[in-house]
This record gives C-alpha cells, structure tokens and sequence, in this order.
C-alpha cells in the first residue's frame, strides 16, 4: 500500500500504475514469438534455454561428484587427523597452546611434504630411532677423555737399540755361548746358589770356588746391565698395554639412545685399534724376551704398524660424541620436537602414498579448472538469453496498456458503488506514467476516510483482477484483505462484498484466501462467500474448505489468535460474544480469568448490559441505572457493583489509575454471577437459547 498508493501517507505521493492486457500489435507479436522460438522451452529440451539448462546440469552434476570426491578425500584426512596423528603422542603432543590436531593441521602438514613425499617416508629402523628419543630424559653431562697419543714409536725405537746392543763376555764358556738354553739355566742357578749355598741343589757336589769366577767372567757386568733393562722396558711395555686397555670406561648407556648407535660404532674402531697396539706391543716384549734369554746375540727387531694415529683419533672421536652429548641436553625438547615432526611427517608421507593421494587430488583439480573454465565459456550464453528474456519483456510491457488500469478502476467505482464523480486519471506516458484523482475533472483534494478506503480497494482489486488473468499458477497466490471497511454504509458493504466474490472469491485462482473485519455487518455478507470445497477422503462428500478464527486482547501487549466460537460463525451476533465472556467469568476460577477474561470484563459488561436493557425496557425516559434497579427488583448493592465495573472501569475519564488497576478478580466473579442468575430468573427462555447459542 505504502508503495503503490503513497499519496494516502505524504502530500505529495501519487498511485503507482499498472498495465492491464491492452490491444495487440502484430508486429510486437511476431518478435516475441521470435525471441520464444529462440529461447525455447527447458522442459521441451528446444531452445537457448534448453541448451543453456543441459549445459549447467552437466557442470552441477561434475561439480558436486567432484565436491563428493574432495568431501570424501577430506573424510579419509579427517579421520587419519582425529583417529590416527591425534591419539598418538609418537605423532602429536597436546600443549595448553595447541590442544587438538585437526584436519587444518594435516593440510598444513601436507603442503610441505608434498612436493617430495618419498624424502619424508623414514625406514623402520629411522623410525624406531626417533622413537627411542622421544623417551629420552636428560642425562648427566660426561667429562672428556684426555687426548694423550700413545708413545710406540718411542717404545720400537728403545727396543729397537736394547736388541742390537753388543755384549761379549770377558772369558766366555762355550758351552754356554752355544747352547743358550743351557746358558739361561747357568744364569738362574748362580740366582739360586751364588751367597746362599756350598754345594749343588742338583748334583749335591761342593762347588767350586774356582767355578763362580769362571761364570762371573762369562756373566760380565755389562750383560747383567742389559738383562737389567730389557726387563725394565719390558715391564714398561706391559704397564703401558695395562693402561691403555684400561683407559676407556665409558659405557653405552651413560649415552642418549639416538647417540648409541654412533658410540657402538666409534668404540668398535677403537676396540680394533687397543687390539692391533696390543699385538705390537706384545710383539715388542717377545723381542726383548728372547734377547734376554740369549743375552750376548743380537737381535733385528721386524716391523710392526703402529696405530697410534688410529688411537689418538678414536679419542677426538669419543670426545666429539661426548660433545654432541652434553650438548643434547640442553637441546633434548628441540630435538624431540623435530623427531616428532619427522614422524608424523612420515606417518602422512606413507598415508598419502597408500590412498594415491596425489593422483586424486591432481585429478579433483583438474576436473574443477575445467569445470570453472566450461562456466565463463557459458557466461556469453547467458548473458545472451538475459539480453533476449530482457527484450521480450520490453516488447511484452509496449503490448500492454497501463491507461487501462484506470479505466479498470474507475469501472468499479461507477458499477459496485455508483461514484461517477470520482475518477483515476492515468498522466504521462510509459514508463513515467502516474494515477491522479479527480472529482468532477479536478484534482481530489481532502477525501474522506470513506472515499480512501473505496479507491484503495477498488485500485487493490483491478490490480488483482489482471493478475488472476495471467496467472498459470494460481495455487501459489496468497491474497490478504485486511478490513476494508471504513466509514462506508450497508450499500457500500454489501458492493464492497460483491466486488470481492465476483473477482477474486468465485474464480478460484488462488491458493490461500484470508479476510478480516472487525464489521459484523460485513462478516454477515462473508458467510455468502463462494468458498473452494474438498473431499476428506476419496469416497466421502464434499466440504466447504473455509475456516473462521477470533482475534483476542488477553492483557496488555497480549493478542491471541483462536477459533472462532460457533455462534460468532453462525449467528453473527456480537450479543452472544458478550454473554459467553460474561458467563466464563461466573463459572471459571481465578487463574483462567486472571489470564483470559479480567482486562476486558469492564467494556463486556457494559456492551452486554447496554443492548440487554434496551432490549428489556426499549425506552429513553429511564436512565441506565434505572433500568437496572428495575431488572434487579431494587437490588442497590448489586447495581452498585455493576454501575462501578462499567463506569469507573469500562470509562476511564478523569481516573486514570483506574487503567492500569484491573479489576479485583472476586469482584468480577460476584458481579457476572449476580447478572447471569438474574438473567436466568427473569428470562429463562432467552437465557436457556444464549446458553445453547454458546454451547
């Protein structure tokens, strides 16, 4: 209304025109059949539209198999997220910052490693690696080994010069010189004799003074020196073969698990070495042995490989692990973390390979880039048939007339209610085109209330009437007259009600049909109304498809919309109304009245009393409260109580609290009891007929 009729609301509105199906012109005619016949019909399968219409399904249909196929990607990713990564602490570690890993997270994870996911799948002993050192704690620090180089060049050269030390002695036996065996058991037996004893421990013989000079000549002093140091350097070479083999105490597991392997490694090396000093050094002290058991031949010491070179460098070795040890420490949550990513980079690596990841989601993209690409080679279609369904409602606007749209509504006017004078003129031309009102072929100025509410309805009903012409689909149509009557007389009523039974009510072009009054004079002719039928069942009789509802004011900002009563449907009375509000009062207890019946027994009393007494005693010689002492035979305490609901409650006036106090619920049942007895002892018969009428 507010849009189509502004000049109800603002001085300077006007009234919007409509076009109505005016004369035809052949011309206009051929083109839009033209255009139709390009166009075509979908549903035919003819035409632009049909071509356009296969060619979106085709591309709706790929794209939502592709959105199943990517949903369905996203699934197996969502679940690997939630029931894989996430419940493995191998893989994932909640934080108080990052408590969840989600399908975000592993489409994180995949854009880095996708590039190259094979570099990203670890091997099952790299694997069980890092997860050895996620359950590594920090360890004590290790304190380093002293980087001392073994000293066998020097050990080979003393041997070396011990071994070709020359030594004769002064009056050499020759027995003894040639049989050295004999010689080094001679040797012990001056131990074992020489000092201690007279005689022989083998023999038994005295032995002869003469013979210790004899040997004392053969064992000179030189000899004894160079015995003397070869036992020296060969004590020399055990203790420095003791103590290398001892000069390592570290232990495997004094080490971080990721470290193990490489001290497993280095200490292989150096085991290899300790070894290959220990048979040189061996090899040495057999020399200075067998030169100290023939004491007066000299001896060629053989080559031997000094690995001293190998032992200084495993020491460099441990010491660099002990390094990266100590280091660790320190490092050890970085580290983790890393191993963690490693893994879970891995875990997804593999996942990926297994579903053949990458093929699918190459061939979900492709699928979308041509899709996205078939769609802008559409765009010039479409925006071809736009152009063409544009131009054919051009052409379809020329055919009609908007003119006729006030001629249309001045007919109403001058046919259902007899308003000559008043006229809508169409001013301009299309597409400018404005209604004026004119009365007498001036422009209408001050129009009634009455006059208003007649052109805006018959304005509402010309529009609809050519609306209902070209509607295929009238099931769809909704159509809402809201009280259309003001201020009009039973003529105006009743034409009022014509014009809507015959344009809208008796074609039957619509799919929902609501009327409202607050006229009883209108509802009466509205049960006139040809209303649609319907069968309840396929074999029972027809029904009148039509519904009647009330609209309540319960409270205070409080409106119900409810069924209408039957005698509102049937009698169309606003007298019954009255007497079933007035009734409920009398019988109900507090809390329905308190919520349905207390804010309007005031101005239901006094309505219902009104048309009652004037009923009874049809006369203006006695006053209102008159009347009442008379149909109460003189009762003064209940006129009292009845003058008082429907004059201080009903009339507000100059007792404004008396607006916002509602009446005392007591006070409401004593009062609509005392009416409805005093109804049923006076009148019984009309009482028995209202109790019937309200059920």
């Amino acid at each position: 209304v507010r849009e189509n009729l502004s000049w109800l609301h603002k001085e300077d509105g006007s009234i919007e025109p409509f076009t109505i199906l005016g004369s035809k012109n052949v011309e206009l005619d051929r083109q839009i059949l033209e255009i139709e016949k390009l166009l075509g019909e979908p549903e035919a399968g003819l035409g632009l539209l049909a071509e356009y219409a296969n060619a979106e399904k085709s591309l709706n249909d790929r794209s939502i198999a592709s959105a199943k196929k990517n949903e369905n990607l996203e699934e197996k990713l969502r679940k690997r997220a939630s029931d894989t990564i996430k419940l493995d602490v191998n893989l994932f570690l909640a934080t108080s910052t990052k408590k969840n890993y989600t399908i975000v997270d592993i489409k994180n994870d995949i854009d880095v490693i996708i590039a190259d996911l094979a570099q990203h799948v670890l091997s099952s002993d790299e694997i069980e690696k890092r997860i050895k050192s996620l359950n590594e704690v920090p360890m004590d620090d290790i304190q380093p080994l002293p980087e001392s180089k073994p000293q066998f060049a020097e050990f080979y050269n003393d041997c070396n010069s011990l071994l070709k030390q020359k030594i004769k002695p002064s009056q050499p036996i020759a027995d003894l010189i040639n049989d050295n065996l004999l010689q080094e058991w001679v040797r012990q037996g001056i131990e074992k004799h020489k000092g201690k004893r007279e005689t022989c421990g083998f023999c038994g013989n005295i032995i002869d003074k003469q013979l210790w000079k004899k040997l004392d000549e053969h064992f000179n002093k030189e000899s004894e020196e160079l015995r003397v140091s070869l036992k020296a350097k060969i004590d020399l070479l055990s203790q420095a073969k003791k103590s290398l083999n001892n000069f390592l105490s570290l232990k495997r597991e004094i080490f971080y698990g990721s470290l193990q392997l490489k001290f497993d490694g280095i200490l292989k090396e150096w085991t290899s070495s300790i070894k290959a000093y220990g048979e040189g050094i061996e090899a040495l002290i057999f020399e200075l042995r067998e030169r100290e058991k023939n004491i007066f031949s000299e001896r060629q010491l053989p080559d031997i490989i000094d690995v001293s070179e190998s032992i200084i460098a495993g020491i460099k070795q441990f010491n660099s692990l002990l390094t990266e040890h100590n280091k660790k420490t320190s490092s050890l949550a970085k580290d983790q973390q890393i191993a963690r990513t490693q893994l879970r980079y891995s875990n997804i690596a593999q996942y990926l390979t297994d579903i053949n990841y990458h093929s699918e989601r190459e061939a979900i993209d492709n699928e979308l880039t041509y899709i996205a690409a078939e769609r802008l080679l559409l765009e010039p279609k479409k925006d071809f048939i736009q152009s063409q369904i544009e131009e054919k409602r051009i052409l379809e606007t020329k055919l009609k007339d908007e003119s006729k749209g006030a001629e249309l509504v001045n007919d109403h006017l001058a046919h259902f209610f007899g308003h000559n004078e008043l006229k809508l003129i169409a001013e301009g031309e299309t597409p400018n085109m404005k209604f004026t009102i004119q009365r007498d072929k001036e422009l209408a100025n001050n129009l009634s209330e009455g006059e208003c509410s007649l052109i805006s309805f018959c304005y509402f009903i010309a529009k609809m009437q050519d609306e209902l012409k070209e509607s295929s689909d009238g099931k769809k149509l909704i159509i809402y007259i809201d009280d259309p009557i003001s201020s009009l007389d039973s003529n105006h009523i009743f034409f009022m009600f014509s014009l809507i039974e015959s344009v809208i009510a008796k074609q039957k072009k619509y799919g929902q049909l609501f009327i409202s009054t607050h006229n009883l004079d209108f509802l009466k002719y509205l049960k006139q109304l040809t209303a649609p039928k319907y069968k309840p069942d396929p074999v029972g009789r027809e029904k009148l498809d039509i519904n009647h509802f009330i609209v309540e004011r319960k409270a205070k900002g409080l409106t119900v919309l409810k069924l209408a009563p039957a005698y509102l449907k049937d009698y169309i009375t606003e007298f019954n109304y009255l007497f079933d509000q007035i009734y409920q009062c009398s019988t109900l207890g507090e809390k329905d009245i308190t919520h349905h019946y207390q804010y309007s027994f005031s101005n239901n009393m006094r309505k219902f009393l009104e048309a009652y007494m004037f009923y009874k005693y049809p006369t203006h010689k006695l006053s209102s409260s008159e009347k009442l002492r008379k149909y109460f035979d003189d009762d003064q305490i209940s006129v009292n109580l009845i003058n008082r609901v429907t004059n201080e409650y009903s009339h507000i006036g100059e007792q404004f609290e008396r607006g916002i106090q509602p009446i005392d619920i007591d006070e409401i049942q004593k009062i609509s009891k005392a009416v409805i007895d005093r109804i049923k002892i006076k009148d019984n018969d009309q009482y028995e007929a209202l109790m019937e009428s309200i059920n």
